[in-house]
């Protein structure tokens, strides 16, 4: 081989070098994209649980909250209305007195 060619061949041998060097790096940073996405996946996937037991727990709380203000409202209608029936009881027996 002559000088020429030895110096090519050295020139090609450290490109192969590099280009060697700058793949491993590459593969490395691919790796650690796919690893942070794999744990960014995990946290989402996290998160959309904890937002369906929210929901949930909120349609529960506001469910129970609904039937709370129904409950109070059905004993204020009877507390109503049994009083009303005392005071047309008490009509009645006025009435009757005056008979």
């Amino acid at each position: 081989m002559t000088e020429k060619e030895n110096d090519l061949l050295a020139i090609f041998e450290n490109r192969i070098h590099k280009l060697i060097k700058l793949y491993d790096e590459k593969k490395h940073h691919i790796e650690d994209l796919e690893r942070s996405l794999k744990e960014k996946d995990e946290i989402i996937r996290q998160n959309k649980q904890m937002i369906e037991a929210l929901q949930a727990k909120y349609t529960n709380l506001y469910t129970a909250r609904r039937l709370a203000e129904d409950e109070a409202e059905f004993q204020n209608a009877r507390k109503r209305v049994n009083k009303l029936v005392r005071e047309v009881d008490r009509c009645i027996a006025l009435l009757m007195l005056n008979d």
